[in-house]
Formats: C-alpha cells, sequence, structure tokens
C-alpha cells in the first residue's frame, strides 16, 4: 500500500543526492541549503511516496498560507510507468484537499532545446493532465527555464494577473529579493 509522508532533513540530503541531481535539470534544482532553509521556515513540505520496501517516489512543495506550489514532483526509475506517479498526484491532491490553490510548473515545450526533450516534456504535460491538472494559460520563465503553469482544481478561469501575484508569492518567500527580480519573469 503506498502512502506520502514527510521527509526529515537526513532523508530529503539522501533524496537530493541519490535522485533529485539526477531527475532534474541543473538549472531547475534548488541548491540543497535553500531547501533546508525554507524548511527551518515552515514553508516548505518534502513528502516522500513510501510502498513497503521504502521510498519510490518524492513531491517537495512551497507553502504560502493555503496555497502550494509542486516544487519537485518524481518517481524513482523501477516504479516509472507502472502508475504509480498518478497514484501519487491524486494522493497530493487528496493531502492538500484544504488547500485554496495548487499550482505547479513544468517546462514548456514549445521551448525545447531539441526533439528528444520536446518529447519528455510533451509526455510531461500529458501525465499532469491526465491526472486532473489544467493549464491555466500563465507562461513564466524561471531561473531563464521556459514553464507552463498548471493547476488541480475547480479555479481554471481565474484571472492571469491573479494566478501570476500566485505564483511570484511563492518565490518572493525563497528567494532574496535581487535574486527573485532577475529569475522570475512573465512571458
Amino acid at each position: 500500500m503506498l502512502r506520502l509522508e514527510t521527509l526529515n532533513k537526513e532523508q530529503v540530503e539522501n533524496v537530493y543526492n541519490e535522485r533529485m541531481v539526477i531527475d532534474f535539470p541543473k538549472d531547475e534544482l534548488k541548491p540543497l541549503d535553500v531547501l533546508y532553509r525554507a524548511m527551518d521556515n515552515g514553508i516548505y513540505e518534502p513528502l516522500g511516496l513510501f510502498d513497503e520496501t521504502g521510498i519510490i517516489g518524492y513531491t517537495f512543495l512551497v507553502k504560502h498560507n493555503r496555497d502550494y506550489l509542486v516544487d519537485y514532483l518524481a518517481v524513482y526509475p523501477q516504479q516509472r510507468n507502472l502508475g504509480s506517479g498518478g497514484i501519487m498526484v491524486r494522493m497530493l491532491s487528496e493531502y492538500l484537499k484544504d488547500a485554496e490553490n495548487l499550482i505547479a510548473e513544468i517546462e514548456n515545450p514549445e521551448y525545447a532545446e531539441n526533439e528528444d526533450d520536446r518529447v519528455l516534456q510533451t509526455r510531461r504535460f500529458g501525465f499532469y493532465t491526465r491526472n486532473g491538472c489544467s493549464d491555466t494559460g500563465l507562461r513564466v520563465r524561471c531561473f531563464g527555464v521556459p514553464f507552463m503553469i498548471l493547476r488541480w482544481g475547480k479555479k481554471e478561469n481565474e484571472d492571469l494577473d491573479a494566478l501570476w501575484d500566485l505564483y511570484q508569492s511563492f518565490y518572493r518567500i525563497m528567494l532574496p529579493k535581487d535574486l527573485f527580480k532577475k529569475s522570475i519573469k512573465p512571458m
């Protein structure tokens, strides 16, 4: 039986060093000390997806009030294409059922550097939409990476300006002001 559990710093360090450095491009990976600082400040929630053998996936969330941004989400390679990712997304929706907003950022396939990246990014978009997410239409550039902003839940027709303000709020609480100003841009 699968379950989501909060990860402690030791578990976060293991996931970061064993998986995140492989699962995510370097330009999308925040330094471990930034994640620890956010955890200490109560604005970051790292969750592991566990089965009877141990951790098989993870998702890290930025939280601000009753709003959440999925910062990272991945399943371990041996669990990919077996439905574990979809189960984790559905479990996350249930885990955050009282959340006001739950959004995610995924790489925009329109800006893929090559065909392999475009195919992977398009598959990722399909994964999220099959599992209850909708495209908000908001496009951002975060640390130079072009992202599409997706949302879980019922607020599909929200004003893009309000959504842009919400998106920025997550990074305002995570980043120093000067780094925020030069790194987070609408497209």
